[in-house]
């Protein structure tokens, strides 16, 4: 069964219209002694008009006469539900104040749409599609793909149970009471539900690691707001939002999965303003979280060149120390006329200086650290201090107590070392144990 014929006079007509969609009266051809010159647009094969009744509906559609060829038109039109929806969709676009054809093609015949509505000022044309027959996803949105790219807006209808592709184009189900009662749309319609945290400058209820990891500072809402399906509403009424654009196809932005971002749902304007204004309230809380995670990694290179350059200046200090042992010992061996006993390592009572002992006694302090000296002055200020560098020199000098000696030794000392900073996982280790392992000391 065909909505859509030619008649040899009248051109193109439409038998679920009174008048034909050409100005005639369907008496003109029904029945008539001699068969009415009407043909299948797409075969050309004689038709002849039907009057049927079924359920609620007047049925008035074509049917191909005995022995025609298999036809492409004949195959769109065939199943009882899928005419039905056919008629629905055309008389609620009508009921809208819209135009509504069956079966009108592309020029170049890349599409062929089941109901085209037309507004009355004619900017826009909603391809309405009863999709009752099964249909691959690539095949669906090739067809979609199609339509838009001649400026036609669409939407697929489909009663069918399990819909693969319901998710990837403008679409929606539709079930048909048992009894009395309107065509309802189940499914593809969506409403958006918003929920904010009291306080909307400290988020509460996103605690997960992607959002937040490490973060003390509080987090704006980014909202948690949800687009579950909307209720059912009657076919007609759809129908009606879509011609009055009150209600239109819609990607997804917020989502509970991100493989379902993208997927298409028929959503109303302020549903749309209320998701928008999630989406810009999760985009600020990145936007905050991004600003903390710059102040996090600053202050953490911070810390790790804070951390290399004090590692670098104690490897250096024990360059120092350990170049100045021999020299030293040789001058204090003049001084004093006995050999003296040096420490191993420098150590906290002697300012991180290296102790060195005559007869059992403190005499002198190998390069102690400047910083370390005001603390132990009157301890330390019978004692020696010896330093490498001019600039070692008058820093110490300017820490010890008055009239304190202080001794310069010239030594050629090696390249500064190349501090590599300590892997994670001897964080735990004291600085004094980093370096001592970077120099092989903790086996001397």
């Amino acid at each position: 069964m065909v909505f859509v014929g030619v008649h040899g006079e009248w051109g193109r007509i439409d038998v679920t219209q009174a008048d034909l969609g050409c100005g005639q009266d369907r008496s003109s051809i029904y029945k008539t002694k001699s068969p009415a010159p009407l043909t299948c647009y797409e075969c050309q094969w004689q038709l002849h008009l039907v009057h049927k009744t079924h359920s609620l509906y007047d049925l008035w559609f074509l049917r191909h006469a005995n022995n025609a060829p298999h036809c492409a038109a004949r195959l769109a039109g065939e199943g009882m539900a899928h005419h039905l929806l056919k008629l629905d969709l055309a008389h609620h676009a009508r009921a809208a104040g819209w135009s509504a054809e069956y079966e009108v093609a592309a020029p170049d015949n890349s599409w062929r749409a089941d109901v085209m509505a037309t507004s009355p000022d004619g900017t826009r044309r909603v391809a309405l599609e009863a999709q009752m027959a099964a249909i691959s996803i690539t095949d669906i949105q090739a067809r979609t793909d199609r339509y838009r790219a001649a400026d036609v807006e669409v939407c697929w209808f489909t009663d069918r149970k399990t819909i693969p592709w319901l998710d990837h184009v403008p679409s929606v189900q539709i079930a048909r009471p048992d009894g009395e009662g309107p065509v309802q749309v189940t499914a593809g319609a969506a409403r958006f539900v918003p929920e904010w945290c009291e306080d909307r400058a400290n988020c509460g209820l996103c605690e997960c690691a992607e959002c937040g990891p490490g973060i003390d500072d509080p987090l704006p809402c980014g909202g948690h707001g949800t687009w579950p399906t909307a209720e059912p509403v009657p076919l007609d009424r759809f129908v009606a939002a879509i011609c009055a654009n009150t209600t239109r196809p819609h990607r997804l932005r917020v989502t509970r999965r991100r493989n379902d971002e993208g997927t298409w749902r028929w959503v109303t304007r302020p549903y749309f303003e209320l998701e928008e204004e999630q989406v810009q309230a999760t985009a600020h809380r990145q936007q905050v979280m991004e600003r903390l995670f710059a102040v996090q990694r600053r202050q953490a290179e911070a810390q790790r060149t804070a951390e290399q350059e004090h590692l670098a200046a104690i490897a250096a200090l024990l360059q120092r120390q350990k170049a100045l042992v021999k020299p030293v010992v040789e001058q204090i061996y003049h001084e004093a006329g006995t050999y003296p006993t040096v420490a191993e390592n420098g150590t906290p009572e002697f300012a991180m200086g290296v102790p060195v002992y005559v007869n059992g006694q403190p005499y002198a302090v190998i390069c102690p650290v400047a910083s370390r000296i005001a603390a132990l002055r009157s301890r330390l200020a019978p004692l020696v201090f010896f330093a490498a560098s001019e600039r070692e020199r008058k820093r110490i000098a300017n820490q010890a107590a008055p009239g304190q000696r202080v001794e310069l030794i010239h030594v050629e000392l090696p390249p500064p070392p190349v501090v590599v900073p300590v892997p994670r996982e001897e964080r735990g280790l004291t600085i004094k144990q980093a370096v001592n392992r970077m120099f092989g000391l903790d086996r001397m």
